[in-house]
């Protein structure tokens, strides 16, 4: 059963691990004294693809809607979750608590094993080559798709999420090269660039 409320949660026992979308302003304020917090980041042009899916597997947005259409609401906050260089600079800021481990979806595409490794170090556990490697194995798209736990396929069968599409799809980096034209490729340039020209902040080379 997925807790539903706060109190629900605070009732598993620890240690715990807690999943959320919600941005660091609107977690507890006390949250990184007292929590390790694992804030993965991604490249925005994939995660409006990404999104964009999830949004029709959901029966969110009408089948009319094309991808060019959800990138403006994308881009413009017209969307549950956003802003989503707020939320990404929010957590940014906290790069250098102890209790912060921000990391990069790709990264974690391009490998994986060190991936594991931060993680591990993070939260203080040994790990050997043999876990690592059952890990990497247990990660990978194709099992990830068939795993039960995470591939939602019961929100299909009771009729939540349409049966048009997988939730888990592709999992890879650069995905958005499919879908944006010239137009959009040089929005999202000037996009990225107005939102990151006073910070520190860079993703990394895909």
């Amino acid at each position: 059963m997925i807790p539903l409320s706060v109190k629900e949660i605070q009732n598993i026992p620890s240690p715990r691990f807690i999943k959320s979308h919600l941005p660091v302003s609107l977690l507890p304020p006390s949250l990184l004294d007292t929590t390790k917090v694992v804030y993965v980041a991604r490249d925005p042009r994939d995660v409006a693809v990404s999104f964009y899916h999830h949004h029709k597997l959901m029966r969110v947005i009408t089948a009319d809607k094309d991808f060019k259409t959800f990138w403006n609401y994308f881009i413009t906050n017209k969307i549950l979750w956003g802003p989503y260089f707020e939320h990404v600079l929010e957590a940014w800021e906290h790069i250098n608590d102890d209790n912060m481990l921000f990391l990069f979806y790709e990264d974690m595409i391009k490998d994986l094993p060190k991936t594991i490794k931060l993680v591990a170090k993070f939260f203080s556990k040994s790990i050997t080559e043999e876990e690592i490697n059952r890990l990497v194995d247990h990660l990978d798209i194709d099992n990830f798709k068939k795993n039960k736990s995470v591939n939602m396929k019961d929100m299909q069968k009771f009729g939540l999420f349409s049966k048009d599409g997988d939730f888990i799809r592709k999992g890879k980096s650069g995905g958005w090269r499919e879908y944006f034209d010239e137009e959009m490729t040089a929005q999202a340039d000037e996009w990225i660039a107005t939102h990151l020209r006073d910070t520190d902040f860079r993703f990394p080379d895909c």
